[in-house]
C-alpha cells in the first residue's frame, strides 16, 4: 500500500479526528497486515496530518497503542450507548463482526464523533492494579440484598470480610490493589450508574455459592471453590493460580474450577459485562458454599490463610515476581503463615544483637518471608511499621504455622 493511498484511506476513516486518532486508524491498517479490504474507500485528498501519521506508522513504526495491536474499530454513533462515547457491548460483540477475543482497548472523540479500539495486548497494558468487589450488599434505594443465607451466615458479610482479608494481604506483598466502594454493584448498575474500571488490568469479585439443597451438618465432603469468567477472556492461568492455593489448604474443584459464565447465563453478568466492556479482566470468586456446614467450617478456620493463597494466585498468574523490578515483598513459594506462642521482641536483622523495633503479642499472626538456618525468621504483618523484622523461632518454640 503506498502513502497516498493509506493517508486518503485514514482522511477517510478519521478526518474529524485529531491527530491520535489519525495515528489509530494508520496502525489499524498496519496491524490488519494493510488489507485494504477492510477499511472506507479512500478519501479523495489527505490532510497533512493524515499523511504524516500514514509515514510514521510505515517509516518510524509509530502506534497509537504502542502495547496492543488494534484490529478493529466502531463508531461512537453506532455502537456507542445511546450514540454516546460509551461502547455498547451488545451491539458491537452481538453484531457477530466482532471477535469474541478481541478487547476494548480505548477511544478517541472529537465530540459526538469518535472511534472504539478493539484488539489485543502484546504486553501488559500499564503498571499492574488490581480492584476487589464484595459481592451484594447495600442497593441503590437503601434496600439490602443480603446474597445467599446458609449455616448462620450471610453472604454479604462474609465477602466484605473476606475483602478485608485479601487487601490486607495485597497491602503486605506490595501488590497495588484497591477496595471498590462499598454498594450492590448490580443494583447500583442496574439503576443506569457507571464506573471507571480502567485504571485496573483485574477486577475479583468475592461471592459464596449456594446449593439448592442446604447440607448445614458437616458429613466431611467438602463442596468447594470455583470462579465464573466471561466468555471473551482469553484463558484463565490467573484464575488456576489462586484455585490451585485453594485446593492446597482443603478446598476442592467446584464444576469445573473455572466455568464460561455464559454457560450458566447466556447474557452474561451485569457487572461482569461492564467490567470486560471497558477492556479489563474480570472474574468472580465463589470462595465456598455458604450452604454447606463443611465449607463454611473450612472457611473460618482458614479464611486469613485462603486470603494469602488468593493473593500468592494473584502474583504468580500475573508474573509479578519477575516484573516492577522486583518490587513485591515476597512471592509463591516459601510463604507461610506463624501465629506467636507468646510475646516477642522484633528486631531490624537476624541477631538478638540487632535493634529492637517492635512487639509481636502472643496470639498475633505474621507472614514469614524467609526461614534461615540460625533459627530466625523474616516476618511481616498487617499494619507493622518497618516493613519487615526478624524474630527467633530456635527449635519452633516460639511460633507455630498456620
Amino acid at each position: 500500500m503506498e502513502f497516498d493511498e493509506m493517508a486518503r484511506i485514514i482522511e477517510a476513516e478519521a478526518s474529524v479526528l485529531d491527530f491520535q486518532g489519525k495515528l489509530a486508524v494508520g496502525q489499524c491498517i498496519a496491524d490488519n497486515r494493510f488489507d485494504r479490504n477492510a477499511f472506507a474507500d479512500p478519501a479523495e485528498s489527505y490532510s497533512e496530518d493524515s499523511m504524516l501519521a500514514a509515514e510514521l506508522v510505515v517509516e518510524a513504526g509509530a502506534r497509537r497503542y504502542d502495547n496492543a495491536k488494534i484490529l478493529q474499530f466502531r463508531s461512537f454513533s453506532k455502537y456507542g450507548i445511546d450514540g454516546g462515547n460509551e461502547p455498547d457491548i451488545s451491539k458491537i460483540y452481538g453484531s457477530g463482526l466482532m471477535p469474541d477475543t478481541y478487547l476494548y482497548l480505548g477511544k478517541d472523540e472529537n465530540g459526538a464523533w469518535g472511534h472504539f479500539y478493539f484488539g489485543r495486548y502484546t504486553k501488559m497494558a500499564k503498571p499492574f492494579k488490581m480492584l476487589l468487589i464484595a459481592g451484594h450488599g447495600t442497593n441503590v434505594d437503601g434496600s439490602y440484598d443480603p446474597g445467599a443465607i446458609g449455616c448462620g451466615y450471610r453472604e454479604a458479610v462474609l465477602t466484605r470480610e473476606l475483602v478485608r482479608l485479601i487487601k490486607q494481604r495485597a497491602d503486605v506483598n506490595n501488590v497495588p490493589c484497591d477496595v471498590a466502594p462499598d454498594r450492590n454493584y448490580y443494583s447500583y448498575f442496574k439503576y443506569g450508574n457507571t464506573y471507571d474500571f480502567t485504571p485496573y488490568n483485574y477486577v475479583l469479585e468475592v461471592h459464596f455459592n449456594a446449593s439448592t439443597v442446604a447440607t448445614p451438618i458437616r458429613n466431611n465432603d467438602i463442596k468447594g471453590s470455583m470462579f465464573y469468567i466471561d466468555q471473551r477472556e482469553t484463558g484463565h492461568s490467573v484464575e488456576d493460580a489462586i484455585l490451585n492455593g485453594l485446593y492446597s489448604i482443603g478446598s476442592r474443584k467446584a464444576w469445573d474450577g473455572v466455568v464460561i459464565t455464559q454457560r450458566q447465563w447466556p447474557e452474561g453478568l451485569m457487572v461482569q459485562n461492564r467490567v470486560r466492556a471497558q477492556g479489563v479482566s474480570h472474574a468472580v470468586l465463589e470462595t465456598c458454599f455458604i450452604s454447606d456446614g463443611d465449607d463454611m467450617a473450612w472457611y473460618q478456620a482458614k479464611k486469613e490463610l485462603i486470603a494469602t493463597k488468593i493473593i500468592e494466585g494473584i502474583i504468580a498468574g500475573f508474573g509479578l515476581a519477575k516484573n516492577q523490578n522486583s518490587r513485591y515483598a515476597y512471592v509463591g513459594k516459601g510463604i507461610a503463615t506463624a501465629e506467636a506462642l507468646e510475646d516477642m521482641n522484633v528486631r531490624d536483622g537476624g541477631s538478638i544483637n540487632n535493634r529492637i523495633v517492635g512487639l509481636v503479642r502472643r496470639g498475633q499472626r505474621v507472614e514469614v518471608l524467609e526461614r534461615r538456618e540460625t533459627g530466625w525468621l523474616k516476618v511481616v504483618w498487617p499494619g507493622a511499621e518497618c516493613g519487615y523484622a526478624y524474630v527467633s523461632n530456635v527449635n519452633g518454640r516460639y511460633f507455630k504455622y498456620v
